[in-house]
């Protein structure tokens, strides 16, 4: 039996300097073990150099502070990636107007165990201030990005030139996904690391004006609605095609006889509503098929590869009522921001500098938030087409008998890929790699972690076993982050992969252990969502927002607290969560 006490295959040394990790952000995009090739390809040194370079770009941090040899941000403990919170606790110390706690409040939500920030040596350095002044006053004063729209016309094109893979050899698939990282999917990751930056300063400035009212709802109230929200976009386009498939009594009798096989069956037709049908899914699977759950992995379930994910999707969307509308219940929330605002507009009316500062900070987010989802959307479609090529070669040695399953690649580091393709032999580590990640995946990584006092793995506890927490019984109240205004009741739907949403039924309540793209089209076709973490700029949080759906997030072990068929009330606006 594998020792799962030793480091795992790309585990990495933690910071002496920085010591504090947490799974927080980190957890709600890469839930599972980081594998070699993972690791390697994308989530190791390549997104550890984007980030750095952001902190520097940002004015926060000078190379130099930075380890030159080992990951200091993207940490790996016994394979689960962790992101360096001590690191977010100094850039909240520099940061005019942040704090080291607000850095925890974000990172951690609720959530407890990490110790306590003691300021170190450099971490309050004054030079940094007039750095960071100037990118406030920078991200204050843009109105728009026009360099993401032409990142995303670049993301398109490369899209449009993919070449065919079955004409390369096995070297030249690994030359061309190298080259796509280095030419597009870096730069868009760079890009998107300072925009988590860029876009805290933004609800920062919110926060500090609204600290005048007293009142702690007013922020999530005012921070959705904005429309052309790029992750929200395949939800409303889902729903489109869902009302096609409703309208037409040929689609509808294919769905009605199964999901299964529908795709075959409806291009197998040759009347006009068939086609008709399959040219507009296969539009949306351009378009969105670099989108999955697990978007870091680097053989996500994408819907490029999953085609029937998205037909099980659309089978749910064409259910739904016709007051679903995204597009519908997304206005509403618009409508609510600017009766607010009106609403704050009077109440501020003898303090023009308050109402001006409102304004400042209303505007702002119109700019950043659209603009923080389509940067990550820039990146995640280049790092499809940095990923395909891969999957091809394992598709190859599969096919060969080198390789059980084409998946069994993500075993080998990427120097090793390059290896195998001149010398088979180097599968002989992968079924012990393989019963190792089984091993560690069946357990829960600690949500912090101190260089030095990483708990090992055997003390982790059980995926699938009891919360240390009790099940929450009727009239127990749960707190968490409220993510978007409103409240819902329903019962409750615990669905611990976006696989399973031919289980979520109109009108229950999500509960989700994280929500990545992959799981946007769930909120929907629920009533409200429960999430076990998130943070105020999560993609679950601006997505919610976007379509209107009440969600609360950073609810400790919701999966684990709430069974299926509970009846549920949810308050997005106070961040609750009410057992009936």
């Amino acid at each position: 039996m594998v020792d799962i006490n030793k480091p795992w295959v790309v585990d990495s040394r933690l910071s002496e300097r920085f010591t504090v990790y947490t799974r927080g952000n980190a957890g709600e995009v890469a839930g599972m073990v980081a594998s070699p090739l993972q690791q390697t390809v994308i989530s190791g040194w390549r997104s550890e150099t984007a980030w750095r370079q952001a902190l520097i770009d940002f004015g926060a941090f000078d190379d130099c502070e930075f380890s030159p040899d080992s990951l200091d941000i993207i940490g790996v403990a016994h394979g689960y990636i962790y992101i360096n919170l001590s690191i977010q606790r100094v850039f909240g110390v520099r940061m005019p107007g942040a704090s080291a706690e607000l850095m925890d409040r974000t990172y951690l939500g609720s959530s407890t165990g990490a110790p306590e920030y003691v300021e170190q040596p450099g971490d309050s350095a004054p030079q940094y201030a007039e750095r960071i002044g100037a990118s406030i006053g920078r991200v204050m004063g843009t109105t728009s990005r026009p360099d993401l729209e032409a990142d995303a016309q670049r993301a398109l094109e490369l899209r449009r030139a993919r070449p065919d893979y079955s004409a390369m050899s096995d070297h030249e698939l690994v030359a061309y996904s190298n080259r796509v990282n280095d030419e597009y999917t870096a730069d868009f990751l760079r890009k998107h690391m300072l925009m988590m930056y860029e876009s805290s300063i933004v609800t920062g400035f919110l926060d500090e004006t609204l600290g005048r009212f007293d009142d702690s709802t007013l922020g999530v109230r005012l921070m959705g609605g904005w429309g052309g929200v790029a992750s929200a976009a395949p939800a409303i386009e889902l729903w489109r095609i869902g009302r096609l498939a409703a309208a037409s009594e040929l689609v509808t009798k294919e769905f009605e006889v199964g999901v299964d096989g529908v795709l075959d069956r409806l291009r197998s037709r040759g009347e006009v509503e068939a086609r008709s049908f399959v040219e507009q899914f296969d539009g949306f699977i351009f378009e969105y098929g670099s989108r999955s759950s697990q978007e870091w992995d680097i053989f996500p379930p994408d819907w490029e590869s999953h085609p029937e994910m998205v037909a099980t999707l659309v089978n749910q969307f064409r259910k739904l009522p016709q007051d679903s509308s995204p597009e519908a219940t997304g206005k509403k929330v618009s409508q609510g921001r600017e009766a607010l605002l009106e609403e704050l507009r009077v109440r501020l009316a003898d303090d023009a500098e308050g109402w001006g500062q409102l304004q400042a900070a209303v505007a702002a987010l119109s700019v950043w938030m659209p603009a923080r989802e389509l940067s990550k959307t820039n990146f995640i479609k280049a790092l499809h087409e940095t990923r395909l090529p891969l999957r091809e070669l394992g598709k190859r040695f599969a096919d060969r008998g080198v390789l059980e399953s084409f998946d069994d690649l993500a075993l080998l580091r990427l120097d090793e890929v390059s290896a195998l393709i001149d010398d088979p032999s180097v599968v002989s580590v992968i079924a012990e790699r393989k019963e190792w990640i089984a091993e560690l995946e069946r357990r829960e990584p600690p949500f912090v972690v101190v260089a030095g006092d990483v708990p090992s793995p055997t003390t982790w506890e059980q995926r699938t076993g009891p919360s240390a927490l009790p099940v929450a019984g009727p009239g127990e109240t749960l707190s968490g982050l409220g993510a978007c205004p409103g409240s819902a009741t329903g019962v409750a739907r615990v669905i611990m992969d976006p696989s399973e949403a031919e289980e979520l039924e109109s009108g229950e309540i999500l509960v989700a252990p994280e929500t990545d793209p992959g799981w946007t089209p769930l909120f929907t076709t629920c009533a409200g969502v429960v999430v076990n973490v998130g943070s105020p700029l999560s993609h679950a949080a601006i997505v919610s927002r976007e379509l209107g759906i009440p969600a609360v997030l950073a609810v400790e072990q919701a999966t684990k607290r709430i069974k299926s068929g509970t009846l549920l009330t949810v308050d997005g606006t106070t961040g609750t969560v009410t057992v009936h």
